[in-house]
């Protein structure tokens, strides 16, 4: 008996050496079928039961050519998702934001569970679900975001609608809200989404401006929830003098990001007592959170309870 007589294969690593030749416009890519069988369902019955030959088939060097109808840079990135482990590792390490959002496209697609999975949770370390989460973005006291803020909400917008994914949504189209309506669609990102889209946006917009003062009811509280204050006169003129400028907050529309440290340290300094202040972080923070529990059902959306429930059973790996 010969030693080659007594080895055993491994079935499930034992790929076929077939190869390939996968076209997305003027993008090729040559790969062997054995691993993208293995990974998605799409590709296993698509190369399993192949279509018979015919003069109408398109072959290059000897291969099989199939012509997918995704982007190219989309597909690279995807494939390269497959064939190379280190390339789309999970959160905390970084992938450039395209790459993921086409990831996530095209395992949606042809069915790759574990990398649909991955891509997503790289998603919401951008767009989460919890305001704690949201509170450990950078970048978030950006009072006018810059463009890009506006193009990767519209990209994951319309990625999460394609996906269903839709606990990404509330964050995504907040983050679109930052910014003066104008200031949206001079950019171009309006025109990117499509109607119904739209309109959610301009719905959510308006709900999240109105929405701006009541964050700050504490500004003119009764004198009762502040009763341990230690000079009521000068922290009620401190109020005061606060909510008179708040009369120009029209157009604020990042309720959530607004007031921050640096204001109850401008207010400290300028003289409010610390039981005052203490008091009013309170508030500030149940009007906060208060915000953000209704932040999906602004843009229209199932509540916070109900996505979560939807994220559950679409992040579950087979």
């Amino acid at each position: 008996m010969s030693d080659n007589e007594s080895l055993e294969k491994a079935e499930n690593l034992w790929f076929s050496p077939d190869v390939v030749i996968l076209r997305a416009d003027t993008r090729i890519f040559r790969v062997f079928t054995a691993i993208l069988k293995a990974q998605s369902s799409v590709f296993a019955d698509m190369f399993t039961f192949p279509q018979p030959p015919s003069a109408d088939m398109e072959s290059m060097d000897g291969f099989p050519l199939v012509r997918l109808h995704d982007k190219p840079e989309d597909l690279e990135a995807f494939l390269q998702a497959i064939f190379d482990s280190s390339f789309f590792m999970p959160p905390p390490a970084e992938i450039q934001f395209e790459h993921t959002l086409g990831i996530l496209r095209l395992s949606n697609k042809y069915d790759v569970p574990y990398l649909r999975r991955r891509a997503l949770d790289h998603l919401e370390t951008t767009f989460p679900a919890q305001l704690a989460q949201y509170d450990a973005r950078a970048g978030n006291q950006h009072p006018h975001p810059p463009d890009e803020t506006a193009t990767r909400a519209v990209a994951t917008i319309k990625a999460a609608t394609e996906v269903g994914a839709p606990w990404l949504l509330p964050v995504a189209y907040y983050d679109l809200c930052r910014r003066k309506m104008s200031s949206i669609i001079a950019s171009g990102a309006f025109d990117q989404l499509g109607e119904q889209e739209r309109n959610t946006c301009l719905v959510g917009y308006a709900a999240q401006i109105h929405s701006f003062p009541k964050m700050f009811r504490f500004l003119s509280t009764p004198n009762d929830v502040y009763a341990e204050c230690d000079d009521w006169a000068e922290c009620n003129r401190i109020r005061l003098q606060i909510t008179h400028g708040s009369e120009t907050w029209t157009d604020m529309t990042w309720p959530l990001d607004f007031w921050n440290e640096d204001i109850w340290q401008a207010i400290t300094n300028d003289g409010m007592c610390p039981r005052c202040i203490a008091d009013g972080k309170v508030l500030h923070v149940a009007a906060r959170q208060e915000f953000w529990d209704r932040l999906p059902q602004m843009f229209g959306l199932p509540r916070w309870e109900e996505l979560e429930a939807m994220r559950r059973v679409a992040l579950v790996v087979s």
